[in-house]
Order: structure tokens, then sequence, then C-alpha cells
């Protein structure tokens, strides 16, 4: 691959197997290099003193980013049925349930979702509630664990000095 860059702060340009350099371009400024090296986002790489170095993480943080983003709604996918407004619905039994518990003399009536499910899930309500409840906590704890190892990789990968750092920190999701 052939680099463009521009001498006095050697920020790459084009390349000029890939890319056009622009009709407008001065190339009074420009020099060229030959690489092997596949450099992906052209902003992280610049020509110092002769060598091509990496200057910014920017574009490998914001790749790993995305990385750890499509991990962790796998990990989620995993536990939760991902149809639109099911989140509503369980936060709706949930509450229901909590209410059925506290209830000194509850009347299934005055609970809509534990009277659609009682028979098909559980037996009957009490039992019914107490399932709900159940995977609540189960939920709870399980998203706490994916919160908080999202949260320190994120913190990792933005910490990160290197690029092996940042595979490093995505390592932790394996």
């Amino acid at each position: 691959m052939t680099l463009v860059f521009y001498r006095p702060d050697g920020s790459i340009a084009f390349t000029a197997d890939g890319d056009e350099a622009p009709p407008t371009l001065d190339m009074s400024g420009l020099s060229v290099m030959s690489t092997g090296q596949s450099l992906g986002d052209l902003a992280a790489w610049a020509v110092i003193d002769g060598a091509l170095e990496l200057v910014s993480l920017e574009p490998a943080r914001a790749r790993a980013m995305a990385k750890l983003s499509a991990w962790i709604a796998a990990a989620r996918a995993q536990f939760i049925t991902d149809l639109p407004g099911q989140e509503m619905v369980y936060l709706a039994k949930e509450a229901e349930a909590k209410a059925w518990i506290a209830a000194p003399a509850p009347v299934l009536a005055d609970y809509p979702l534990l009277s659609a499910e009682v028979g098909i899930t559980a037996p009957d309500a009490d039992q019914l509630a107490q399932l709900w409840l159940n995977m609540a906590t189960l939920w709870r704890a399980t998203a706490a664990e994916l919160e908080a190892l999202r949260l320190s990789t994120q913190a990792a990968i933005a910490a990160a000095a290197s690029e092996a750092e940042i595979a490093a920190a995505l390592a932790s999701l394996e």
C-alpha cells in the first residue's frame, strides 16, 4: 500500500492503491511512503520521522466498544424474551406479584396479569406470584453481573494505552 501523507504533521491524506487524491488537493506539501501493513482507519496513523506510527487508539477503542455492546446484548438475550414491550410486561408482572403477596385478602379479578396466567404457568395465584418474584430476583442478579462486566470492560478499554491492552480488556469476555 502506498501512503500519501502531509510532511509537516505526518497525517495520512489517502492511500494510493485504494483512495484517489481529491482533485483540489495541493500536492506540494505531500510525501509518499510504501507499507505492507493494513491500517484500517487512516486517522489513527501518522508518519513521524519517516516511520509509520499509531497515533490514536480511538478507532480501536470504538471497535472494541462495539464488540463489547454486541457481546453484552447476546449475553442478555440468553436470559430475556426479546419482544417489543416484553420488559414492560415483566415489570408489570413483578409489580402485581408484589401487590398480591402484600395484600391481606387479594381478589384475583383485581390482578389482570395474574388472572390471565393462573393455571398455565402455575396452578394458583400464590405460586405464580412467588414464581414471578423469584424470576425477577434471578434476573437482577444476572443483570448485575453483566452490568459490572460491561462497565469494568468499558473502563479498561477507555484506559488502555495500546491495542494490546484493548485486546486484553475484550479477552475478559471470552
